[in-house]
Order: structure tokens, then sequence, then C-alpha cells
């Protein structure tokens, strides 16, 4: 008996781990949810033990992180084409340990299929990240937008929403190798006005591209340089740019460099 009592102990804590690691998530976000499993940096970001929050319909989740316990600062980020929040957590994660900031990763493909319904619209992605905003208690100006690849070209129009008629949370964007689509329905949005007049006037950003992208011409040093152009057209701010030759598609993740370089104008820059 005693020698079983020390495996009855290891099994009831192996038994509990396992629990607190399953996020209280129900219906079709459970099932996006053990679809972001298979993700490639998902045991990576499981390691840091995330808070998954539902999404106000319960069809997805947000990843929110925290390197401090009470941040001063957050990055709201959305992963590329088919991508997990929990992957994006682990991308960032090397980058931003030891500093004052917290992660907000959004969900926002639905795990179905690669169809334009397959994701969450702009106006539905701008309702969580306000809803989890709010909750977080961030105030006006100390966030950061980050977009990778489709992430990156939707967020445009995230921007766009929050500073015309959102509750203008970021101080900076971040468009990173995902150009501007100018026939794309949620960039066609912002210039028609369904956002505010001129609703990227004022706002800051800075665009990261590689010279090895796959598709230079949209999302590439080409792509985002006419993307660069795009927002100053808008009356955006173009704070740096960030041109890799070397690299390829997610330029700024594989550099420590890179990555120090938008936190130190994110974080350096006052509320």
């Amino acid at each position: 008996m005693k020698k079983l009592i020390p495996l009855l102990i290891a099994f009831t804590c192996l038994h509990l781990s396992a629990a607190a690691a399953e996020p209280a998530l129900t219906g079709r976000a459970a099932e996006l949810f053990r679809k972001a499993q298979g993700g490639r940096w998902f045991a990576d970001a499981a390691k840091l033990k995330p808070d998954f929050v539902p999404t106000s319909d319960g069809q997805s989740f947000l990843v929110v992180w925290r390197a401090v316990p009470e941040p001063k600062r957050w990055i709201v980020s959305l992963h590329g084409t088919q991508g997990f929040a929990t992957d994006d957590l682990a991308l960032w994660h090397p980058h931003v340990k030891g500093r004052e900031v917290g992660l907000v990763c959004v969900q926002w493909w639905l795990g179905a299929g690669d169809r334009t319904d397959a994701y969450y619209a702009p106006q539905q992605l701008y309702r969580e990240i306000d809803a989890a905003l709010q909750k977080l208690g961030v105030q006006s100006g100390t966030a950061m937008l980050h977009g990778f690849s489709r992430g990156s070209a939707n967020s445009y129009a995230v921007a766009a929403l929050d500073a015309g008629r959102g509750r203008r949370y970021f101080s900076l964007a971040v468009a990173n190798s995902g150009g501007v689509g100018l026939d794309y329905p949620p960039t066609r949005a912002i210039v028609n006005g369904a956002f505010g007049p001129r609703p990227l006037q004022g706002t800051r950003w800075i665009t990261v591209a590689g010279g090895r992208d796959p598709n230079p011409d949209r999302d590439g040093i080409p792509g985002m340089r006419r993307a660069a152009a795009w927002l100053k057209e808008q009356g955006a701010t173009v704070v740096t740019a960030i041109e890799d030759p070397q690299e390829g598609h997610g330029a700024l993740h594989r550099s420590a460099k890179h990555a120090r370089t938008v936190l130190d104008v994110f974080l350096n820059a006052k509320p």
C-alpha cells in the first residue's frame, strides 16, 4: 500500500495538470481549439499557460497572456491564412518576455476552408478585440495592432474601425508581409467611408517585408512599399519600413533585431 501512495499522488497531479490545461471552451470554440492543438507551435504556447477566452458568439476564442502580472502595454495579433492564435503567442513570446507587455491573439480563422466567410470580417474582429480589451482594462493609445499576411491585409480595416468609429486603442499598427488589396472589400470599405471620413488619418504604421517573399508584388518589398504609399495617401504616418532582403514571408518574428525595432517604437512612444 505504501508503494501505491506515491503512484496515486503522481497520477492525481497529472490528472489535475491536464484538466488545468484544457480551456473552458464549449461547442464550436472547443472544436476549433482542438484543431489548434495540431498547430506547429501549440506545445510552446501551452507551456506559457495562457488564458483562453471564448468569443461573444461562441464560434472561436482569443489567447491572452501576460509577460508581467500588470502589463502597461498590449499587443493584439492577427494570424495569417488558416493560422492559429496559439502559434502567434509562441512566435511573439521570445521577443516580449521580460517586457511590460500583454498579448491578445485572436483566433479569427474559424477552422473550415479558406473562403472569406471562413474568417471573421473586420467588424466582427473589432467587436471581439474591443470586448477583450475592455475586460482587461486597456486604455486608449496603449495597444499595438499586428497583422501577419492575411491578418495584415485585414489590419488596415481593423485599424480604420478603431480610429474612425472605435476606442482608439492602437497607437501603432504593424503590417507584416500583407499588402493592401485595393479591390479587397475591407479596403474598399475604408475608401468608401464605411468607417468614417479618412479614418486612417493620423494613424502610425510600421511595414515589414522580406526580399524572398513568394508573392513579392503583394506581400514582399514591392508590395509593402505600395502599401506604405497608400497609407500615406490616407493620411497615415509610416514610422519605419523594415525590409530584409534575405528573408521570406514573415520576416518579423524570425529576426530578434526586427522584433526589437518594432517593440522599441511601440514601447518608447508616449500613450
